[in-house]
């Protein structure tokens, strides 16, 4: 088959007329050679002809050469768009080099294919470079649970504070979006410790050692719940209401807590705790029967508490949670190390937090409607 030169693109228009599939397999690659080659110099009215002529062989040829043209055209600086957009939006195995690497593929494109086409095509959009706030919010609306773990994961997707807020509460549902979310640079302090509440313990950990809460940023927050609604705490039972007295009247400190656990006058300790932690006893008996017991490591180690009496108190107060539950002895022994890992300092931001912004408040309502939590408001303690 002839070849044709490269610089006179009038005279690819006979190779044009030509219908046979390997003259115009040629004439696509030929013309697609011309617009590659640095050194070629083209009119805008031989450009644009050109461009309408590629688009319209696109359509004609066979997946394999539209496959081989996008892998041309995936790394290329310079290429017409509308086929660029044209090979994105075909079938994955054509789009997919151009929807990884093409960097001629504009947010405005990417939003169209995440709307439209397959979620294979969002799911290679959701690994790409640099995707913008458009883009990954289209992502969010459009994707399925594994497009959005794959956004997620990616640290070079750009995420809005108002996405990254959504993400955070749907991790309360789908436990897979936590660790890549964790592991984000740009994940917000606050929200970060707004998910300890529904994590697994090795994330609780994560949480408390990673994400640090500046002092400026705690004010910050703190001025924000200010002017938010304020959450309603679950009612003081009669029971409690005599433990806060008895705290009152006896003094409070941690032997106090440890005499009353070892009697069993529960909520007598969680009164102690609260006045210790300067708390309302609706966020105390929160922390204290969180199933984990991290958020009861940051509150003793708020107050004071020793290494060993707070050891005490983790293990009477599992007892108390649920009395038919057996601690292993490794998972005391990784408390002990958590409660070391944490700093005085943090903890206490810590505790603020949770206390007094509405969001936290809402995030454990849940552990004070546990039944055994409730079993033990009843019976007092």
């Amino acid at each position: 088959m002839p070849q044709y030169p490269l610089n006179q693109p009038d005279d690819l228009m006979a190779l044009a007329r030509n219908r046979a599939a390997d003259s115009r397999r040629q004439l696509l690659e030929n013309m697609t050679d011309m617009f590659l080659a640095t050194d070629t110099r083209l009119s805008e009215r031989e450009r644009t002809l050109m461009e309408d002529i590629l688009v319209k062989l696109v359509h004609e040829m066979e997946m394999e050469v539209r496959r081989d043209l996008a892998i041309r055209l995936a790394r290329a600086d310079a290429a017409p768009h509308e086929l660029i957009v044209l090979l994105a939006n075909d079938q994955i195995e054509i789009a997919r080099p151009l929807l990884d690497q093409s960097r001629l593929l504009r947010d405005a494109d990417l939003v169209e294919i995440v709307k439209l086409r397959s979620q294979e095509h969002r799911l290679a959009v959701a690994a790409r470079q640099g995707i913008g706030e458009a883009v990954t919010q289209a992502l969010i609306d459009y994707g399925d649970d594994q497009t959005i773990e794959a956004l997620i994961a990616n640290p070079d997707a750009i995420l809005s504070r108002h996405a990254v807020e959504y993400l955070v509460e749907e991790s309360r549902r789908i436990d897979r979006f936590q660790e890549p979310l964790l592991a984000r640079s740009d994940l917000p302090v606050d929200l970060a410790h707004r998910m300890f509440w529904w994590v697994s313990a090795s994330l609780r950990q994560v949480i408390l050692t990673r994400f640090r809460i500046e002092e400026a940023l705690l004010d910050e927050l703190l001025e924000e719940a200010a002017v938010a609604a304020a959450t309603v705490s679950p009612p003081v039972t009669e029971a409690e209401r005599l433990a806060m007295s008895l705290a009152e009247r006896d003094g409070i400190s941690e032997r106090f807590v440890l005499q009353n656990l070892r009697a069993g006058h529960v909520l007598a300790a969680v009164a102690g705790l609260a006045r210790l932690a300067g708390l309302d006893l609706a966020a105390t008996r929160r922390i204290v029967f969180d199933p984990g017991g991290e958020a009861l490591a940051a509150c003793a180690k708020s107050i004071g508490i020793s290494r060993s009496g707070f050891a005490a108190i983790y293990l009477l107060t599992r007892e108390a949670h649920d009395r038919s539950q057996v601690i292993e002895p490794g998972r005391v022994e990784t408390m002990m190390k958590l409660f070391d890992k944490i700093e005085v300092k943090q903890a206490r931001a810590m505790l603020r937090l949770w206390t007094r912004d509405p969001a936290y408040n809402a995030a454990i309502d849940a552990i004070a409607s546990a039944p055994s939590v409730r079993r033990i408001a009843m019976e007092g303690g």
